[in-house]
Protein backbone atom coordinates (compact mmCIF):
# COMPACT_ATOMS: atom_id res chain seq x y z
CA UNK A 1 0.00 0.00 0.00
CA UNK A 2 1.31 3.41 -0.88
CA UNK A 3 2.18 5.71 2.05
CA UNK A 4 -0.51 8.30 1.16
CA UNK A 5 -3.20 5.63 0.81
CA UNK A 6 -2.11 4.11 4.12
CA UNK A 7 -2.38 7.50 5.90
CA UNK A 8 -5.85 8.10 4.46
CA UNK A 9 -6.99 4.60 5.45
CA UNK A 10 -5.61 4.96 8.97
CA UNK A 11 -7.21 8.36 9.29
CA UNK A 12 -10.62 7.05 8.30
CA UNK A 13 -10.27 4.20 10.78
CA UNK A 14 -9.36 6.54 13.64
CA UNK A 15 -12.19 8.91 12.74
CA UNK A 16 -14.64 6.01 12.89
CA UNK A 17 -13.29 5.06 16.32
CA UNK A 18 -13.64 8.66 17.53
CA UNK A 19 -17.27 8.92 16.41
CA UNK A 20 -18.12 5.54 17.93
CA UNK A 21 -17.93 6.98 21.43
CA UNK A 22 -21.27 8.58 22.22
CA UNK A 23 -21.02 11.97 23.86
CA UNK A 24 -17.61 12.83 22.43
CA UNK A 25 -17.11 15.97 20.39
CA UNK A 26 -14.59 15.99 17.55
CA UNK A 27 -13.10 19.26 16.29
CA UNK A 28 -10.34 20.18 13.87
CA UNK A 29 -7.58 22.66 14.51
CA UNK A 30 -5.03 24.25 12.20
CA UNK A 31 -1.73 25.90 12.98
CA UNK A 32 0.86 27.76 10.92
CA UNK A 33 4.37 28.86 11.77
CA UNK A 34 7.00 30.66 9.73
CA UNK A 35 10.04 28.55 8.85
CA UNK A 36 13.28 30.15 9.96
CA UNK A 37 16.03 28.97 7.61
CA UNK A 38 16.03 25.16 7.55
CA UNK A 39 14.70 24.69 11.07
CA UNK A 40 11.61 22.62 10.23
CA UNK A 41 11.49 20.98 13.68
CA UNK A 42 10.94 24.28 15.52
CA UNK A 43 8.39 25.42 12.93
CA UNK A 44 6.51 22.11 13.28
CA UNK A 45 6.35 22.42 17.09
CA UNK A 46 5.08 25.99 16.85
CA UNK A 47 2.47 25.03 14.23
CA UNK A 48 1.33 22.08 16.37
CA UNK A 49 0.96 24.44 19.35
CA UNK A 50 -1.23 26.72 17.20
CA UNK A 51 -3.33 23.76 16.09
CA UNK A 52 -3.81 22.54 19.67
CA UNK A 53 -4.83 26.03 20.78
CA UNK A 54 -7.24 26.33 17.85
CA UNK A 55 -8.87 22.97 18.65
CA UNK A 56 -9.13 23.75 22.37
CA UNK A 57 -10.79 27.06 21.57
CA UNK A 58 -13.39 25.30 19.42
CA UNK A 59 -14.14 22.86 22.24
CA UNK A 60 -14.71 25.58 24.82
CA UNK A 61 -13.98 29.30 24.99
CA UNK A 62 -15.69 32.51 25.95
CA UNK A 63 -15.11 36.17 25.32
CA UNK A 64 -14.51 38.53 28.24
CA UNK A 65 -15.15 42.18 27.48
CA UNK A 66 -14.24 45.30 29.44
CA UNK A 67 -14.16 49.06 29.01
CA UNK A 68 -11.28 51.49 29.54
CA UNK A 69 -11.28 55.27 29.75
CA UNK A 70 -8.16 56.94 28.33
CA UNK A 71 -6.62 60.25 29.45
CA UNK A 72 -8.88 62.19 27.07
CA UNK A 73 -12.03 60.69 28.56
CA UNK A 74 -12.78 58.47 25.58
CA UNK A 75 -14.21 55.02 26.28
CA UNK A 76 -12.43 52.13 24.61
CA UNK A 77 -13.99 48.69 24.44
CA UNK A 78 -11.63 45.72 24.59
CA UNK A 79 -12.14 41.99 24.76
CA UNK A 80 -10.09 38.87 25.34
CA UNK A 81 -10.87 35.27 24.42
CA UNK A 82 -10.37 32.72 27.18
CA UNK A 83 -9.65 29.24 25.85
CA UNK A 84 -10.78 26.50 28.26
CA UNK A 85 -11.30 23.43 26.08
CA UNK A 86 -9.80 20.08 27.11
CA UNK A 87 -9.30 17.03 24.93
CA UNK A 88 -8.48 13.41 25.66
CA UNK A 89 -6.35 12.82 22.55
CA UNK A 90 -5.64 14.11 19.07
CA UNK A 91 -4.24 12.94 15.75
CA UNK A 92 -2.45 14.76 12.97
CA UNK A 93 -4.42 14.98 9.73
CA UNK A 94 -1.76 16.81 7.76
CA UNK A 95 1.63 18.34 8.32
CA UNK A 96 3.97 19.83 5.79
CA UNK A 97 5.42 22.89 4.21
CA UNK A 98 3.24 25.42 2.40
CA UNK A 99 5.38 28.20 0.95
CA UNK A 100 7.40 29.78 3.77
CA UNK A 101 5.25 28.27 6.51
CA UNK A 102 4.87 24.89 8.15
CA UNK A 103 1.25 23.80 8.49
CA UNK A 104 -0.25 21.25 10.90
CA UNK A 105 -3.89 20.18 10.86
CA UNK A 106 -5.21 17.99 13.66
CA UNK A 107 -8.40 16.36 14.82
CA UNK A 108 -8.97 16.49 18.59
CA UNK A 109 -11.37 14.43 20.66
CA UNK A 110 -13.03 16.50 23.38
CA UNK A 111 -13.37 15.12 26.88
CA UNK A 112 -16.66 13.69 28.05
CA UNK A 113 -18.06 14.93 31.38
CA UNK A 114 -16.90 11.70 33.01
CA UNK A 115 -13.32 12.15 31.80
CA UNK A 116 -13.24 15.84 32.71
CA UNK A 117 -14.30 15.01 36.28
CA UNK A 118 -11.83 12.19 36.94
CA UNK A 119 -8.14 11.38 36.99
CA UNK A 120 -6.80 14.72 38.25
CA UNK A 121 -6.40 16.06 41.80
CA UNK A 122 -6.34 19.76 42.62
CA UNK A 123 -4.56 21.18 45.68
CA UNK A 124 -6.72 21.96 48.73
CA UNK A 125 -5.12 23.79 51.66
CA UNK A 126 -7.09 23.45 54.89
CA UNK A 127 -6.41 26.69 56.76
CA UNK A 128 -7.62 27.97 60.14
CA UNK A 129 -10.75 26.23 61.46
CA UNK A 130 -11.92 28.07 64.59
CA UNK A 131 -13.85 26.15 67.23
CA UNK A 132 -16.28 28.24 69.27
CA UNK A 133 -17.98 26.68 72.28
CA UNK A 134 -21.04 28.18 73.97
CA UNK A 135 -21.19 28.74 77.70
CA UNK A 136 -22.29 25.67 79.62
CA UNK A 137 -20.68 23.13 77.26
CA UNK A 138 -18.55 20.69 79.23
CA UNK A 139 -14.84 20.24 78.56
CA UNK A 140 -15.14 16.66 77.34
CA UNK A 141 -17.50 17.80 74.55
CA UNK A 142 -15.00 20.43 73.42
CA UNK A 143 -12.24 17.80 73.40
CA UNK A 144 -14.47 15.48 71.33
CA UNK A 145 -14.95 18.18 68.71
CA UNK A 146 -11.27 19.21 68.63
CA UNK A 147 -10.14 15.60 68.23
CA UNK A 148 -12.89 15.09 65.65
CA UNK A 149 -11.50 17.90 63.50
CA UNK A 150 -8.09 16.21 63.44
CA UNK A 151 -9.69 12.91 62.47
CA UNK A 152 -11.70 14.77 59.86
CA UNK A 153 -8.50 15.99 58.19
CA UNK A 154 -7.43 12.37 57.80
CA UNK A 155 -10.82 11.57 56.25
CA UNK A 156 -10.49 14.44 53.78
CA UNK A 157 -7.13 13.02 52.69
CA UNK A 158 -9.09 10.15 51.14
CA UNK A 159 -10.67 12.57 48.67
CA UNK A 160 -10.48 11.56 45.01
CA UNK A 161 -10.71 14.99 43.37
CA UNK A 162 -8.39 16.90 45.68
CA UNK A 163 -5.05 16.62 47.46
CA UNK A 164 -5.21 17.90 51.06
CA UNK A 165 -2.53 19.89 52.85
CA UNK A 166 -3.22 20.41 56.57
CA UNK A 167 -2.33 24.08 57.20
CA UNK A 168 -4.64 24.80 60.12
CA UNK A 169 -1.82 26.62 61.92
CA UNK A 170 -2.03 29.39 59.31
CA UNK A 171 -4.75 32.06 59.03
CA UNK A 172 -7.46 31.99 56.37
CA UNK A 173 -6.44 33.27 52.95
CA UNK A 174 -7.91 36.71 52.47
CA UNK A 175 -7.32 37.35 48.77
CA UNK A 176 -5.35 36.57 45.66
CA UNK A 177 -2.18 34.59 46.28
CA UNK A 178 -0.56 36.14 43.21
CA UNK A 179 0.63 38.86 45.60
CA UNK A 180 2.40 36.13 47.62
CA UNK A 181 1.35 37.88 50.80
CA UNK A 182 1.03 34.56 52.62
CA UNK A 183 4.57 33.59 51.70
CA UNK A 184 5.79 36.34 54.02
CA UNK A 185 3.62 35.18 56.90
CA UNK A 186 5.81 34.41 59.92
CA UNK A 187 4.07 31.15 60.81
CA UNK A 188 4.12 30.07 57.17
CA UNK A 189 7.89 30.47 57.00
CA UNK A 190 8.39 28.89 60.42
CA UNK A 191 6.35 25.79 59.59
CA UNK A 192 7.24 25.71 55.87
CA UNK A 193 3.53 25.51 55.00
CA UNK A 194 2.83 27.81 52.08
CA UNK A 195 -0.46 27.99 50.17
CA UNK A 196 -0.74 26.33 46.79
CA UNK A 197 -0.85 29.30 44.39
CA UNK A 198 -2.92 27.50 41.71
CA UNK A 199 -5.05 25.47 44.13
CA UNK A 200 -7.85 26.13 46.58
CA UNK A 201 -8.14 26.76 50.30
CA UNK A 202 -10.76 26.04 52.92
CA UNK A 203 -11.28 27.74 56.27
CA UNK A 204 -14.12 28.57 58.63
CA UNK A 205 -15.52 27.78 62.03
CA UNK A 206 -17.31 25.17 64.09
CA UNK A 207 -19.85 26.30 66.70
CA UNK A 208 -20.90 23.99 69.55
CA UNK A 209 -23.97 24.96 71.56
CA UNK A 210 -27.00 23.57 73.33
CA UNK A 211 -30.53 24.05 72.02
CA UNK A 212 -33.69 23.64 74.08
CA UNK A 213 -37.07 22.88 72.56
CA UNK A 214 -39.27 21.99 75.50
CA UNK A 215 -42.78 20.71 75.03
CA UNK A 216 -45.83 21.17 77.20
CA UNK A 217 -44.84 18.31 79.50
CA UNK A 218 -41.21 17.61 78.54
CA UNK A 219 -37.77 19.13 78.95
CA UNK A 220 -35.73 18.52 75.80
CA UNK A 221 -32.14 19.65 75.20
CA UNK A 222 -29.73 18.81 72.32
CA UNK A 223 -26.07 19.49 71.65
CA UNK A 224 -25.72 21.03 68.17
CA UNK A 225 -22.46 21.22 66.20
CA UNK A 226 -22.70 23.73 63.33
CA UNK A 227 -19.95 23.73 60.73
CA UNK A 228 -19.43 26.62 58.29
CA UNK A 229 -16.55 26.42 55.80
CA UNK A 230 -15.62 28.66 52.89
CA UNK A 231 -13.71 27.36 49.84
CA UNK A 232 -11.64 29.95 47.97
CA UNK A 233 -9.64 30.04 44.76
CA UNK A 234 -6.08 30.80 45.84
CA UNK A 235 -5.13 32.33 42.49
CA UNK A 236 -8.00 34.79 42.13
CA UNK A 237 -9.18 35.07 45.73
CA UNK A 238 -12.76 34.32 44.64
CA UNK A 239 -15.08 32.37 46.94
CA UNK A 240 -16.26 29.31 45.01
CA UNK A 241 -18.28 27.36 47.56
CA UNK A 242 -19.84 27.56 51.01
CA UNK A 243 -20.24 24.39 53.04
CA UNK A 244 -22.72 24.43 55.91
CA UNK A 245 -23.49 21.28 57.85
CA UNK A 246 -25.13 20.52 61.19
CA UNK A 247 -24.88 17.62 63.62
CA UNK A 248 -27.54 17.23 66.33
CA UNK A 249 -26.86 14.92 69.27
CA UNK A 250 -29.68 14.13 71.69
CA UNK A 251 -28.92 15.17 75.25
CA UNK A 252 -31.61 15.44 77.93
CA UNK A 253 -35.08 13.99 77.59
CA UNK A 254 -37.11 14.36 80.85
CA UNK A 255 -40.73 14.80 81.88
CA UNK A 256 -41.38 18.22 83.38
CA UNK A 257 -41.52 18.19 87.18
CA UNK A 258 -40.21 14.64 87.61
CA UNK A 259 -36.76 15.78 88.79
CA UNK A 260 -38.08 18.00 91.54
CA UNK A 261 -40.55 15.38 92.71
CA UNK A 262 -37.81 12.73 92.87
CA UNK A 263 -35.22 15.06 94.41
CA UNK A 264 -32.97 15.04 91.32
CA UNK A 265 -30.91 18.17 90.62
CA UNK A 266 -32.09 19.31 87.19
CA UNK A 267 -29.08 21.59 86.67
CA UNK A 268 -26.68 18.66 86.19
CA UNK A 269 -26.17 18.26 82.41
CA UNK A 270 -25.38 14.96 80.76
CA UNK A 271 -23.88 16.10 77.40
CA UNK A 272 -23.01 12.81 75.67
CA UNK A 273 -19.91 12.05 73.60
CA UNK A 274 -19.83 13.82 70.21
CA UNK A 275 -18.74 11.90 67.11
CA UNK A 276 -18.08 14.29 64.20
CA UNK A 277 -17.39 11.52 61.67
CA UNK A 278 -20.75 11.92 59.84
CA UNK A 279 -20.14 15.67 59.64
CA UNK A 280 -16.80 15.32 57.84
CA UNK A 281 -18.13 12.58 55.59
CA UNK A 282 -20.64 15.15 54.34
CA UNK A 283 -17.90 17.77 53.96
CA UNK A 284 -15.83 15.35 51.89
CA UNK A 285 -18.80 14.68 49.62
CA UNK A 286 -19.42 18.43 49.25
CA UNK A 287 -15.78 19.00 48.29
CA UNK A 288 -15.86 16.17 45.76
CA UNK A 289 -18.86 17.77 44.10
CA UNK A 290 -17.33 21.26 44.14
CA UNK A 291 -13.81 20.37 42.94
CA UNK A 292 -14.19 17.23 40.79
CA UNK A 293 -14.68 19.06 37.48
CA UNK A 294 -12.26 21.91 38.10
CA UNK A 295 -9.52 22.03 35.47
CA UNK A 296 -6.09 21.13 36.79
CA UNK A 297 -4.03 24.31 37.02
CA UNK A 298 -0.43 25.08 37.86
CA UNK A 299 1.70 28.13 38.44
CA UNK A 300 5.05 28.62 36.73
CA UNK A 301 7.67 28.48 39.50
CA UNK A 302 10.82 28.88 37.39
CA UNK A 303 11.70 29.53 33.75
CA UNK A 304 14.99 29.18 31.94
CA UNK A 305 15.57 28.89 28.21
CA UNK A 306 12.04 27.78 27.39
CA UNK A 307 11.97 25.14 30.16
CA UNK A 308 9.53 25.82 32.97
CA UNK A 309 8.90 24.28 36.38
CA UNK A 310 5.24 23.84 37.35
CA UNK A 311 3.61 23.53 40.78
CA UNK A 312 1.90 20.18 40.02
CA UNK A 313 3.23 16.67 39.52
CA UNK A 314 2.47 12.96 39.61
CA UNK A 315 0.27 13.18 42.73
CA UNK A 316 -1.99 15.57 40.82
CA UNK A 317 -2.32 13.16 37.88
CA UNK A 318 0.21 14.85 35.57
CA UNK A 319 1.90 12.57 33.05
CA UNK A 320 4.75 12.92 30.59
CA UNK A 321 3.39 14.21 27.29
CA UNK A 322 0.56 16.27 28.81
CA UNK A 323 -0.02 19.73 27.36
CA UNK A 324 -0.69 22.89 29.39
CA UNK A 325 -1.97 26.19 28.05
CA UNK A 326 -0.19 29.16 29.64
CA UNK A 327 -2.11 32.42 29.78
CA UNK A 328 0.23 35.38 30.01
CA UNK A 329 -0.73 38.07 32.54
CA UNK A 330 -1.16 41.71 31.49
CA UNK A 331 -1.33 40.86 27.77
CA UNK A 332 -4.08 40.69 25.18
CA UNK A 333 -4.67 37.13 24.01
CA UNK A 334 -1.00 36.11 24.23
CA UNK A 335 -0.49 32.47 25.09
CA UNK A 336 1.98 29.63 25.01
CA UNK A 337 1.62 25.84 24.94
CA UNK A 338 4.03 23.73 26.98
CA UNK A 339 4.58 19.97 26.96
CA UNK A 340 5.47 17.97 30.08
CA UNK A 341 8.88 16.29 29.81
CA UNK A 342 9.40 15.05 33.36
CA UNK A 343 7.48 14.95 36.64
CA UNK A 344 8.12 14.32 40.33
CA UNK A 345 5.37 13.71 42.92
CA UNK A 346 4.63 17.44 43.38
CA UNK A 347 6.46 19.23 40.54
CA UNK A 348 6.89 18.86 36.79
CA UNK A 349 9.14 20.24 34.07
CA UNK A 350 7.81 21.30 30.67
CA UNK A 351 9.18 22.90 27.53
CA UNK A 352 7.60 25.70 25.52
CA UNK A 353 6.49 24.68 22.02
CA UNK A 354 6.91 28.15 20.47
CA UNK A 355 9.92 30.45 20.53
CA UNK A 356 7.74 33.38 21.58
CA UNK A 357 6.22 34.70 23.74
CA UNK A 358 8.38 34.13 26.79
CA UNK A 359 6.78 32.68 29.92
CA UNK A 360 7.04 34.77 33.10
CA UNK A 361 7.23 33.29 36.58
CA UNK A 362 3.81 33.12 38.33
CA UNK A 363 1.94 32.71 35.01
CA UNK A 364 -1.06 30.39 35.21
CA UNK A 365 -1.00 27.12 33.22
CA UNK A 366 -4.13 25.00 32.62
CA UNK A 367 -4.15 21.36 31.58
CA UNK A 368 -5.30 20.81 27.99
CA UNK A 369 -4.73 17.05 27.80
Amino acid sequence: MRPLAFIISAGLTLAACFQAHAGYRVVQGEGRAAIGGKDLASARKAALADALHDAAGKLQSHVRGFSQVDTNGAIREESTTLVEGRFSRYRVLFEGREGGSFVVRIEALGMTDQEACAGKRVDLDVRAVQIRVAQGIQGHVQRNVTEGVSRGMAMLSDGVAFRVSDQRALPAIGGSERSHYSQYDYMGQLTNMLPSPAGYSMSGQIIVETVRHDGMFTNVKDVVVRLSLSVKDNYTGARINEIRRELVVADRRTVMGVESLMGITAATPSQPRIDTTPLFEQVRDDLEEALACKALRAVVLEEEGGRVSLSVGLEHGVEQGDYFLVTLPNTRNEWQVIRIEDATPTRSVARAMKAKPGIPVNALATLMR
